[in-house]
């Protein structure tokens, strides 16, 4: 452990606030995980060149101490820092890794004042047993373990006044994304819109609650579990679920064969698309602390409050574009991508840079032989789509696709750290042939 650990720390008595403790730092810990995730690392590296380990655990770690006291929306970018940039050496991804689940907690207090609220009695009267101290804490909430009606159930407590702050969070992060992308061909307006509604969705746990039961009805596949909600013991701002007993992603990786975490990928990547294509729906944060992994093969789903639901028409592009590729069909590939909305500025596009993007992205599903997910093909994909192409400020990107590539870039890494292997295209083959028939 580390200094930063936060279990050796106090508990939080109240989240910053203000200009000058939480804007001001909001918006500079934003740019530095922005440049982080796009192309830095933390010695300030490009991709391509050997990170100076040492120095990369010891910035993770006082990146850590400064999200934590934070929590929120720019505590989510960790999040992502700590899974997504394959450039960090594995050191500083697991002091990062902490904020998915580990942070530092607030003050029980605070916690209780919460449940009292939202519930109408303190949390000894309402359950047999519940302990103060939680056992797992994140960007906008804590859980803490407790027991009612005779099962052991996770309780998932709101911090207060998280909701506020995230607003806040919002507007600064707004102002630099719109500064940031001023000559490209974003559309910054929509994007923002789309990006305000999920997070404001995450503060409504009855709504996280509906979608669980939803995705416990749609995950119809024996090797899924999905935790049942407690109704009786959840609210706005709580949410009661029966507990999981199983390993952490950390945990999993470190303690499993390579074919049980192919057979893990496998089950997380077939679940993801069969949703996506069949339903029109899926949980858009897909990170290693959404997921625990049972003795018996299963793996429970976590976590339901980033919820995209899709249009059949977006699906459909979508699958049009897919099979456009995996046809190998490239005079089709202007009229597919063109429906799709993404090309901004059609006389500057270069379609013939964007097939051969295309046939690199799909790599995994093109491939006769199983396809091994590796922290190399993630980090040349960024390269490729970012970086290295000429499209960047004449690409579009719909609303609708802000959270689909979060999701798509958020499960390959998950895949890279599983370093799964499978027959990736013929589970994508397979989703793409459901039909498109969207959740009501």
């Amino acid at each position: 452990m580390t200094d930063a650990d936060p279990k050796k720390q106090s508990p939080l008595s109240a989240l910053a606030s203000g200009f000058r403790k939480r804007t001001l730092v909001t918006a500079r810990l934003g740019a530095k995980l922005g440049s982080l995730l796009a192309r830095k690392t933390f010695s300030i590296r490009s991709l391509d060149k050997e990170v100076d380990e040492e120095e990369a655990v010891k910035a993770a770690t006082e990146l850590l101490a400064d999200l934590d006291g934070l929590k929120g929306l720019v505590m989510k970018f960790g999040q992502m820092a700590s899974y997504l940039n394959p450039s960090l050496p594995p050191k500083a991804q697991r002091i990062l890794a902490r904020l998915q689940s580990s942070s530092r907690p607030m003050e029980w207090a605070q916690i209780e004042v919460v449940v009292r609220q939202e519930l109408g009695d303190a949390p000894e009267a309402l359950f047999e047993q519940f302990a103060h101290t939680p056992f797992a804490a994140a960007s906008i909430g804590q859980v803490h373990r407790a027991r009612y009606e005779g099962r052991d159930v996770a309780v998932k407590v709101q911090y207060p006044g998280v909701d506020r702050l995230l607003e806040s969070d919002l507007k600064t992060v707004g102002r630099m994304f719109r500064w940031f992308f001023a000559l490209s061909a974003l559309d910054t307006r929509g994007l923002l819109a789309e990006l305000q509604e999920r997070i404001r969705q995450e503060c409504d746990y009855e709504a996280e609650a509906a979608n669980q039961r939803l995705f416990g009805r749609l995950m119809a596949n024996p090797r899924v579990l999905v935790p049942s909600v407690v109704e009786a013991r959840s609210a706005t701002r709580v949410i009661t679920s029966e507990l999981v007993d199983g390993q952490e992603f950390n945990s999993f990786v470190e303690a499993s064969t390579q074919g049980e975490r192919d057979a893990a990928g496998a089950l997380i990547f077939d679940t993801a698309f069969e949703c996506i294509f069949r339903h029109c729906i899926y949980n858009a944060d897909p990170h290693p602390g959404n997921y625990l992994f049972l003795t018996d093969g299963r793996v429970a789903f976590l976590d339901f409050g980033c919820v995209k639901r899709f249009s059949a028409g977006f699906i459909d592009r979508w699958k049009r574009l897919a099979l456009t590729v995996l046809d190998g069909r490239k005079d089709d590939l202007r009229d597919a991508l063109n429906a799709t909305g993404m090309v901004g500025n059609p006389k500057r596009f270069d379609y013939d840079y964007h097939w051969d993007l295309l046939q690199y992205i799909y790599q995994p599903f093109l491939q006769a032989e199983p396809f091994t997910f590796t922290h190399e093909y993630v980090g040349e994909s960024f390269d490729t789509l970012m970086f290295n192409n000429p499209n960047k400020y004449s690409t579009a990107i719909p609303p609708d696709w802000l959270f689909v590539n979060r999701l798509q870039w958020g499960l390959n890494s998950v895949l890279a750290h599983l370093n799964a292997t499978a027959d990736w295209g013929s589970m994508f083959r397979r989703a793409l042939q459901q039909p498109t028939r969207p959740v009501p």
